[in-house]
């Protein structure tokens, strides 16, 4: 046994994947406690009742949120591998804890705005959570441990929607807001008292930086099969995340104004409860098949269902549809990032899974402008078509990036 797995077992993946595992539950819940009522915020507290103009709004509202995460996501990265994966987390999540609830007190659509910007700049709890699993848990229980995360992240979505439908309507939005703030608080208290990390290896200079001479505006070296991985992350974040800011639209469109927000945060819920399935199910399937044998049909069925999202005429075959979606599309987090585990060297992943989140979010920084184009010209239903089409655009993409992963097993193989 390497000394670097002693070092893991004898801190106890399991505990720290419980108390990881908490945390995100009761952050992600406080996040979904809000987010997906922002359209009906907005009407609400800003009076923009034109669904076209508001949907332009909640995209712009999007874009700029993910753009101030793309910038600062690698730089998070970068720092956790120097000083601490955990500090990252820790930051994260009191930084979030303290940002979200001054969304209830923006007093114009564009303060709401900037201090979605701020709050994405300094929070992102999921891609610090997944970093510090990775580095804590043994490598041959990396797909059981991400996909327990994955299931996480929809089963704290669906609590958070359940309990912001509730709020929102009884108490209004400002209660919501807060209640998220809280949630990250306590889910930071559980990291900082009950997480244990690994010391921080020394991270290895590259050629450039040994030889002195100061490094170049360029992309990091992950090679060529790293970044392949990466451009999965952008793809299937603008298909599967093309439509997510604009549900409250579509139910909108469907039955009207009466109880908007109780058929989102209901129908949202059912749709997390599809992604709890699928977080379990293939980080368990991820271990003993191929990525590949996974990802197509997941893929495929996608596509299938989310037209029928897009064309649904009741709110019920729209929750089912979205329910289905969330089942296959949900199981491919996982499977991209046990494959991005696989391709990248221990001591530079949370440089690469700080990469890996902004792939992610340049997919949604593509899909927030087209999506408000889209709804501003055609209308809510027209991003379901694109979302759809986005899903079938992966296919090629993932048939190469396993021709490539095959390639680099066999060279090792070799070797």
């Amino acid at each position: 046994m390497s000394g670097s797995a002693r070092e893991i077992k004898e801190i106890n993946w399991k505990k720290n994947l419980f108390f990881i595992w908490l945390s995100q539950l009761l952050s992600l819940a406080g996040f979904a406690a809000a987010m997906p009522f922002i359209p009906v915020y907005m009407r609400v507290k800003f009076g923009i009742e034109d669904p076209n103009l508001r949907g332009w709004y909640v995209s712009m509202f999007y874009f700029f949120g993910m753009a101030s995460f793309a910038v600062f996501t690698p730089i998070w990265g970068l720092l956790a591998d120097r000083y601490g994966r955990k500090l990252m987390l820790l930051r994260a999540s009191f930084g979030a804890a303290l940002l979200m609830p001054c969304m209830a007190f923006a007093p114009g659509i564009w303060t709401l705005i900037g201090i979605r910007f701020l709050t994405s700049m300094c929070s992102g709890t999921v891609n610090a959570a997944q970093t510090l699993i990775v580095s804590t848990t043994p490598e041959e229980k990396h797909g059981f441990a991400l996909g327990s995360l994955s299931s996480v992240v929809w089963s704290g979505n669906m609590l958070g929607y359940l309990a912001g439908a509730t709020i929102v309507h009884c108490f209004g939005y400002t209660t919501a807001f807060l209640f998220c703030g809280v949630m990250y608080l306590v889910g930071g208290i559980l990291v900082l008292c009950f997480v244990r990390e690994n010391p921080i290896a020394p991270v290895r200079k590259t050629e450039e930086e040994a030889s002195g001479k100061k490094p170049g505006l360029h992309l990091p070296d992950f090679g060529k099969t790293v970044w392949m991985i990466l451009s999965l992350f952008l793809l299937m974040a603008f298909a599967r995340r093309f439509d997510e800011a604009y549900l409250a639209l579509q139910v909108e469109n469907i039955a009207g104004h009466v109880n908007t927000e109780l058929h989102t945060g209901w129908i949202s819920a059912l749709a997390a409860c599809g992604g709890v399935v699928a977080g379990v199910c293939v980080g368990y399937l991820v271990d003993r098949f191929s990525p590949g044998k996974v990802a197509f049909p997941a893929i495929v069925m996608s596509a299938l269902f989310v037209l029928g999202q897009g064309f649904a005429p009741t709110l019920a075959v729209l929750g089912i549809s979205r329910f289905f979606t969330f089942v296959t599309a949900g199981g491919l987090e996982p499977v991209f990032l046990t494959m991005l585990s696989k391709a990248s060297p221990p001591e530079r992943r949370g440089q690469i899974f700080g990469w890996s989140s902004t792939s992610r979010t340049c997919g949604l920084l593509l899909a927030a402008p087209f999506g408000g184009t889209m709804i501003y010209h055609f209308g809510v239903r027209s991003v379901y078509v694109i979302a759809a089409c986005g899903f079938v655009i992966l296919i090629p993409f993932v048939m190469y990036a396993m021709r490539l992963i095959r390639r680099n097993s066999s060279g090792s193989a070799e070797e």
